[in-house]
């Protein structure tokens, strides 16, 4: 009898898994990486296609843009799955675009105004510039090299 009671909690928990697994294959770093590079390749073509400041737009609205741009690609790559060995890059890579967001909404009301602080603008600008090496080696290391953007 106690064999018996043995198979049967065996049968329930081999049971029990089956039905909690949702049947899906863990993401994989290929898969992953291929959204991720689609997902770049939209919004580098967004950036590029921008017209330059002052010429073809404002500094401002063209920060304000950029902003969006940038937040955009930050929810894309928040909607795609990594696989684990990928998943602080993942959360690393959205962070950084949401503070690049943040930096270009700064540019916006800065330049925005009727008495634009060069100081301000410099210091903003930099800070860009920095939060884009970051994540162009960040991309790199992930194994996206299209990802990479020129800085500024």
């Amino acid at each position: 009898m106690g064999r018996f009671v043995v198979r049967l909690l065996v049968l329930g928990f081999v049971t029990l898994a089956a039905c909690s697994s949702d049947g899906e294959p863990a993401p994989t770093a290929a898969t992953y990486l291929a959204g991720l590079e689609s997902v770049c390749a939209t919004t580098s073509t967004a950036l590029g296609a921008l017209p330059d400041p002052p010429d073809g737009i404002s500094a401002a609205d063209f920060a304000t843009q950029a902003s969006a741009l940038l937040r955009d690609e930050a929810e894309s790559v928040r909607a795609l799955a990594p696989p684990d060995e990928l998943d602080d890059d993942h959360r690393a890579l959205i962070r950084n675009d949401e503070e690049q967001a943040a930096a270009w909404s700064d540019i916006a009301a800065v330049a925005g105004g009727p008495d634009v602080d060069a100081e301000s603008l410099d210091a903003l600008t930099t800070t860009i510039t920095q939060l884009n090496f970051g994540r162009d080696d960040l991309v790199t290391a992930m194994g996206a090299p299209s990802c990479v953007r020129a800085a500024g």
